[in-house]
């Protein structure tokens, strides 16, 4: 698998899942620090879910519409919903990589929904 990098998108097998947490396979945007891409067995991800002008308008999701992304889909990255997920549930290399103001609108978000 290529080195992975803070902002890319990677494919992750979310299942099987309980309660609120992701559900099956689906693009997550990475958000663990490079140090911790290159050597941990854990890579921590913010999952993304289909676009809607709802979900773009709350404060901890992330548009990732269009040239932001790279996706063929409208997706909106959820900040309030980080997981860590041991690599064997990754699905290949990253697809994508966010562009460096919709990462700065994600740091944005994990800041507030952590309170940091």
């Amino acid at each position: 698998m290529s080195e992975l990098r803070r902002g890319d998108v990677v494919w992750v097998d979310c299942s099987p899942s309980v309660g609120v947490e992701p559900k099956k396979l689906r693009t997550c945007v990475v958000v663990s620090n490079d140090i911790a891409n290159r050597f941990a067995a854990g890579v921590t991800v913010v999952p993304t879910q289909r676009y809607t002008a709802e979900r773009a308008g709350r404060a901890y999701m992330i548009d990732l519409r269009g040239d932001r992304s790279g996706l063929d889909e409208d997706r909106v990255a959820n900040a309030s919903t980080v997981m860590t997920y041991d690599r064997r549930r990754l699905r290949g290399p990253s697809i994508s990589s966010l562009d460096d103001e919709a990462l700065d609108e994600l740091n944005d978000a994990l800041r507030l929904h952590l309170a940091l």
